[in-house]
């Protein structure tokens, strides 16, 4: 537990990363089942996954969840995070650390690292985080928006470039993720883009 506190000490506080750490051993009970869509492996609610190419990962129905995907190019490793939720501290459920953005991208991060990718060449996109209820005007209650807010601001403290977002509006999306190139396919109201 020490060398891995050592290990990310990079600006995060070493209480977060206890809390971190404890939140993954809980993770790691209760490991996921996958299911498929075309050959496609569904990332859950609440969930993420990490593949080696040419491996492809899809979020269905992202609505105000936000869709994280990490990868680096070169060691052909990546991962798709389906958050729920911003942020780990601010959660009840302390038994799934990765429905929650913040931590999400913590435990995948070393995760990526642990199967070989590099954390100097990891890069990020994100999609999703959409205000599905016109009738919320406070930005408490926008938990889309915060989110998308909580998944820019960890991916920045653990120094991973932003490539490109979808973020945002009142529409639903479903994204799918290339492990081989980092793409992501964007389905949202019938319409089909890419970034």
């Amino acid at each position: 537990m020490i060398e891995m506190i050592e290990r990310r000490a990079e600006g995060l506080a070493i209480e977060e990363e206890k809390r971190v750490t404890l939140a993954r051993r809980v993770d790691e009970v209760q490991p996921c089942q996958a299911h498929y869509v075309d050959g496609d492996a569904v990332v859950g609610v609440g969930e993420y996954q990490v593949v080696h190419a040419p491996e492809k990962l899809v979020c269905l129905g992202l609505g105000s969840c936000v869709g994280i995907a990490i990868f680096d190019i070169s060691s052909q490793i990546g991962g798709l995070i389906h958050a729920m939720l911003p942020k780990y501290e601010e959660g009840r459920d302390k038994t799934k650390a990765s429905k929650y953005a913040d931590s999400a991208v913590m435990l995948m991060v070393d995760e990526l690292v642990e199967m070989g990718a590099r954390k100097p060449l990891l890069r990020a996109k994100i999609a999703g985080g959409a205000q599905m209820f016109s009738f919320i005007s406070s930005d408490t209650l926008n938990i889309g928006q915060r989110n998308s807010v909580v998944a820019k601001e960890t991916l920045k403290k653990e120094n991973i470039p932003l490539l490109a977002e979808d973020v945002g509006g009142t529409k639903g999306r479903t994204i799918f993720f290339n492990s081989v190139d980092g793409s992501i396919r964007i389905q949202k109201n019938g319409e089909v883009s890419q970034i």
